[in-house]
């Protein structure tokens, strides 16, 4: 009897479409044996180290570990005392074990390594770890650049806010995939983790890996981190504790800021002082932490910046408040009209419109946006590209100084009479903005 349940819980892993464990009952039904007596046979089993139980609210995956022998044979024995309550709905019978934390059995690993041939994996490095029972939801790191070949390529839907993101192949009108075989690739879930130098890594939990195709598992594997590398709180509690985590990203703050600041802008002045907003679909992927630290990387994300500051800024808001052009003398008698740049415009009317006893914390509002309209990389220079994490510190100051920027100036149109009614969201007045 040892030798046939060993045999089935085998087989049920090696067949199940997710590599499943199977009920506990289920032996004692199919093997038409006492329940309780199945499970001291199990317990043998478990003692030679060739089935393994899980136990949980879902024991149906092999979930973070493998338990110990020890707890292992005390889970077992307590499950003696788990009773089957029956329900009938007219014809139709429901039988439930009256426990919260059922229980399936598995091929141990040990039992798997020398008994299961993964060959037909070919190169699916990371669906075999699975078919090895090893944990689903055990965290993998990867350097952060491997998501740099998704986001770069149209034919990938590559989606990535604040804490975690998804990627997928695009499809057309007729819903065929237009990337070839290899390439037909979804992955459900992916979030920020970091080294022991708290530099960026992108984490994936093994289950989400085996949805790659055997070519992406490879190219994931080589870029793949091991070491002390630890998940992002935020992403952590979301996707493993089931917890809502109201923190947001500096990102999605300084978007929050802006949509905030033209609201509030339309509601006095009946026109908004940015051309568009930039939230939900219309947010950039690029406008995120970027991926890999580089000059090329750093000069995209401040051109980005720019676009949404400086080139967003609608001068037709200024018309009729400020001049705006300047008239240059170029000779005598000849003068040369040269417009305003809008930051400048947006300085000039809000210094002339808000009075503060020292005028150079305003002007210090809008250095930041000057900054990311200077910092450019001109088209007319050539600049080698390079790799250095200061890139990464530049990011994060850059765009923290922004944002701040942008807090201040709602602040400051919140002031007006006729905004006083106007409600801040929550999310941006009290929530937590983060550097991640």
């Amino acid at each position: 009897m040892e030798e046939k349940i060993r045999n089935r819980v085998f087989e049920f892993f090696i067949e199940s479409n997710d590599f499943n464990g199977i009920p506990l009952r289920n032996i004692s039904e199919e093997f038409k044996i006492d329940y309780k007596e199945s499970i001291d046979i199990i317990k043998k089993l478990v003692i030679d180290n060739s089935i393994s139980i899980q136990s949980s609210t879902n024991p149906h995956i092999i979930g973070f570990h493998h338990y110990p022998i020890e707890s292992q044979l005390k889970i077992l024995e307590d499950a003696k005392d788990i009773t089957v309550k029956v329900e009938k709905f007219g014809e139709i019978t429901f039988s439930n074990e009256n426990t919260e934390f059922p229980i399936c059995l598995y091929p141990s690993q040990d039992y798997l390594k020398s008994h299961r041939d993964t060959s037909s994996y070919g190169a699916a490095v990371y669906t075999k770890l699975l078919a090895l029972a090893h944990p689903h939801l055990s965290p993998r790191f990867f350097e952060i650049e491997v998501l740099e070949k998704y986001a770069n390529d149209p034919r990938f839907d590559f989606q990535f806010e604040d804490y975690s993101g998804r990627i997928s192949c695009k499809y057309d009108d007729n819903d065929n995939p237009i990337v070839r075989e290899e390439d037909q690739i979804f992955l459900k879930s992916f979030g920020l983790g970091f080294d022991s130098n708290d530099n960026r890594l992108a984490v994936v939990y093994l289950r989400y890996l085996k949805d790659l195709t055997p070519e992406h598992q490879v190219l994931w594997k080589s870029k793949e981190v091991v070491g002390n590398c630890k998940i992002l709180q935020e992403y952590h509690e979301n996707t493993i504790n089931g917890n809502w985590t109201f923190s947001h990203s500096i990102f999605s703050g300084f978007l929050g800021e802006l949509k905030c600041l033209n609201d509030i802008s339309k509601l006095i002045f009946d026109k908004a002082i940015f051309k568009r907003d930039f939230d939900g679909v219309n947010r950039p992927k690029e406008f995120t932490f970027f991926f890999t630290p580089t000059l090329k990387n750093y000069y995209e994300f401040v051109g980005l910046l720019d676009k949404m500051i400086s080139e967003n800024i609608d001068k037709k808001f200024f018309k009729g408040k400020v001049e705006l052009f300047d008239f240059v003398e170029i000779k005598e008698g000849v003068v040369e009209r040269k417009q305003k740049g809008t930051i400048r415009l947006f300085e000039e009317w809000l210094m002339s419109i808000y009075k503060v006893d020292n005028p150079k914390l305003l002007k210090d509002v809008f250095k930041p946006f000057k900054k990311a309209r200077d910092e450019k990389n001109p088209a007319h220079k050539i600049s080698e590209n390079e790799y250095d994490n200061k890139y990464i510190e530049l990011q994060k100051n850059l765009i923290n100084d922004c944002y701040n920027s942008m807090r201040i100036l709602r602040d400051i149109f919140k002031q007006h009479r006729k905004a006083h009614g106007f409600e801040i969201p929550d999310w941006l007045e009290k929530g937590a903005i983060k550097t991640f």
